[in-house]
């Protein structure tokens, strides 16, 4: 009768000697020194049955020194062509004793690498990654055919940062109103008050993807030119009130209206349409449309009150109260003209550029 190995029943003593087995696997009791493929690889894979010479890897009279001039045209010996990434993987991360290459090969990606996405996007690997590079390549263009195409910031935003299973292969389809990923920005938002205004929805009105700060409200009914587009919200909308502004000039610009002195728009009698003498860029350096000549004559710096003396009508001008004191100097330098009557309109009426 043969007689059985005692085999220790401490649970102690056993993983001891489990320990000791694993060291000697791993290398450790090799001279002293560790394995050359564990002090610079990692764990040594099993390869007893790889089907090649030892020499093509180790060299010298041990097992622990590699050879530093390793070659191996992959391409050449086994008709197979490693790209990308595969290129500079180690020969026992698919040469080992987990069984013959070419089953593993016959399953495709899933052979080597593990399904994160646990079969939700398929066996269909290469549809998002290369053998270049593991990272997902093309995901702005395959995003174009999607509801929520990515452009300005969103293309340069991680996608686990929407998606945020995407690394359990959670990819399913997800809200793409801008609530949805903004809400905290909406909170924020005081300046004005979005909530308080009632503006919960439809961010694209006032922002645009590239940046969530320096929104512009499409004012189509009273388009923003010159200085108004760097105006605040705030100095025309007060107390974040924007439902009735006044469109009215002087609805913002009464004080400059009253303190405007040269000319006296008061005393003058100016209408309070701003528009006519003044433009969005400034409110100073106002040029009312003369076809009498002012710029570049001798009416260049004279006051509008010189010519236009009757007090909020300036369709009324006044010549002869400046030119020809005495209309017999007049009468006798128009003599040959005809039809001359000395009167400002008939003044114009001749001149109407304020030439001779």
């Amino acid at each position: 009768m043969a007689t059985q190995k005692h085999i220790p029943r401490n649970p102690l003593i056993a993983a001891l000697l489990s320990l000791g087995l694993f060291a000697c696997i791993g290398g450790q009791v090799f001279d002293g020194e560790p394995h050359g493929w564990w002090a610079e690889r990692g764990p040594v894979v099993p390869h007893e049955t790889f089907p090649a010479s030892c020499d093509l890897c180790h060299a010298g009279d041990d097992w622990s020194t590699l050879r530093e001039d390793f070659t191996f045209d992959h391409f050449a010996e086994t008709g197979v062509e490693l790209e990308g990434a595969h290129v500079r993987a180690e020969c026992l991360r698919c040469h080992n004793d987990r069984g013959p290459v070419a089953d593993f090969a016959a399953r495709g990606c899933a052979g080597c690498h593990e399904d994160v996405h646990e079969g939700f996007q398929g066996e269909g690997c290469a549809t998002c990654h290369e053998p270049t590079d593991w990272r997902v390549l093309g995901a702005i263009s395959d995003h174009a055919r999607t509801r929520f195409p990515l452009v300005g910031a969103h293309a340069a935003t991680a996608c686990r940062h929407c998606h945020e299973g995407i690394e359990a292969g959670i990819l399913g389809p997800l809200a793409v109103e801008c609530i949805s990923c903004h809400m905290q920005d909406l909170v924020s938002a005081v300046n004005p008050n979005h909530q308080s205004n009632g503006w919960v929805s439809r961010c694209d009105r006032c922002h645009i993807p590239t940046a969530w700060s320096g929104a512009a409200f499409n004012h189509g009914t009273w388009p923003l030119t010159g200085a108004h587009i760097t105006t605040d919200c705030a100095e025309c909308h007060i107390a974040g009130v924007f439902a009735g502004t006044p469109r009215d000039c002087v609805a913002c610009h009464m004080d400059d209206y009253v303190a405007t002195t040269n000319p006296n728009h008061i005393a003058s009698g100016f209408p309070q349409d701003c528009q006519s003498c003044h433009n969005t860029t400034s409110w100073f350096g106002a040029f009312f449309n003369h076809t009498f000549r002012i710029n570049g004559g001798p009416h260049g710096s004279f006051n509008c009150t010189e010519c236009h003396q009757t007090p909020g009508n300036y369709s009324v001008i006044s010549c002869i109260h400046c030119h020809e004191h005495r209309e017999s100097e007049a009468a006798s330098e128009h003599s040959g003209v005809n039809g001359y009557t000395w009167s400002s309109p008939a003044c114009v009426s001749c001149h109407p550029t304020g030439e001779e």
